[in-house]
């Protein structure tokens, strides 16, 4: 396919001669803007400038040397090539025209990825997804310096969009070593002309660019419209998500009103409890007694509500149940049921003993006196205990 090739061999000096004086001509104005673009944001507008005068000169040595030697050769290049990356935290405003004045038509987030289409003075213009528009140039990246963002975020991919693909062992499609249907995906490791160079196998292989469609690990930029129609969606997320959690409190309020109805004794708290914190009560019960007798149910019913009363101790159920090493794998260590405990709550205890000891110790019925600790027998110290007392396989002291 000749007209597919990367380079062009000038057939003659004449020819040579013409080719290189329009490309003079006709790049000159462009390449020193694409050169500011390979600046870092971080650079003064004297930088830049100076550096646009020396690759303007370099440039136009380059080209002396294409007329003279009759032929341009295309040099491979990384995929980020002519890509900016938004460095600007959180975002970027992207302008209609290069000026602040104008309209202000989307924003690139930070990290997001654009094509650098062209440099207008401090400006770069941009195309990301489906916005266009301009953004300053010291809030972008360019280049290498936007390849090292961009790896930190993943390898660039191509996926083939043609019924198939061909795959060549290099650029010039001289060989074809193998093809690729519709949706096979590869990692692009270069550009070249109208090629992109791939991982494939063991090797690098190529295939036409306009038979894939290349994919960033990095988002697009956004256009108002698209900005607007995110912040309904979260906003509308956010409230159903708000109208599920009161649904959910209510249905949790009912079950546990009903659970606390059923057990059918004459509750009368001697100290101010919520329903849900007789029915953490309950629930810590069953973590910690649930499979001994009644008696020892309720004694670390009574266990903690003896320390809610005690000064050395948090003065609400809650702070008692969740405070930091206290009941084993109770809490999270933030004030919080840990995330096994929290199963438990939303399963509730498993015997309607538990809740039973838990209402009947706040309603006043205490077998344990004063006692704010416990230990399983296996663990209790008796010597150091001035009084105790044994109940299933708990010591209360």
């Amino acid at each position: 396919m000749p007209e597919r090739e990367n380079f062009m061999k000038l057939r003659s000096s004449k020819a040579a001669l013409c080719m290189g004086t329009a490309v003079v001509m006709f790049l000159m104005p462009v390449v020193p803007e694409v050169a500011v673009a390979k600046t870092t944001y971080e650079q003064q507008e004297s930088t830049v400038q100076f550096e646009t005068e020396l690759r303007q000169a370099s440039y136009t040595e380059n080209v002396s040397d294409i007329v003279a030697t009759g032929y341009v050769e295309e040099k491979e290049t990384g995929m980020y090539a002519g890509m900016a990356i938004a460095v600007a935290e959180p975002y970027t405003e992207v302008y209609a025209q290069a000026d602040e004045a104008s309209e202000i038509v989307g924003r690139m987030n930070q990290n997001s990825i654009a094509s650098a289409e062209e440099i207008v003075g401090a400006w770069t213009k941009i195309s990301s997804g489906n916005l266009t528009g301009f953004v300053k140039t010291s809030a972008l990246c360019f280049d290498e310096e936007a390849q090292v963002i961009g790896n930190r975020n993943g390898a660039v991919t191509v996926v083939v969009t043609s019924e198939t693909a061909a795959i060549y062992s290099s650029e010039k499609t001289s060989e074809e070593i193998g093809s690729a249907d519709n949706g096979t995906e590869f990692t692009a490791v270069g550009k070249k002309g109208d090629m992109i160079a791939i991982e494939y196998g063991d090797s690098k292989a190529y295939v036409f660019a306009d038979q894939v469609n290349v994919q960033y690990a990095l988002e697009s930029g956004y256009t108002n419209e698209e900005i607007a129609a995110q912040e309904a969606a979260a906003q509308a997320a956010a409230e159903a998500a708000a109208e599920a959690a009161r649904k959910a409190e209510e249905e949790k309020a009912a079950r546990i009103a009903a659970a606390m109805t059923e057990v059918g004794i004459s509750y009368n708290p001697t100290m101010e409890a919520t329903e849900e914190e007789v029915w953490i009560l309950a629930c810590l019960v069953d973590w910690e007694a649930g499979w001994e007798p009644y008696e020892g149910k309720l004694a670390v019913a009574n266990i903690v509500l003896n320390r809610v009363r005690n000064p050395r101790y948090d003065n609400t159920i809650k702070g008692v149940i969740y405070a930091r090493n206290q009941f084993s794998g109770v809490s999270d260590g933030y004030g919080n049921a840990s995330s096994t405990f929290q199963a438990r709550l939303e399963a509730g205890p498993r015997t309607e003993e538990c809740l039973r000891a838990a209402m009947e110790a706040l309603s006043g019925v205490n077998n344990i006196g004063s006692y704010t600790s416990f230990r399983a027998l296996w663990m209790a110290n008796y010597e150091a205990y001035s009084s105790y007392t044994v109940i299933g396989n708990h010591c209360f002291f």
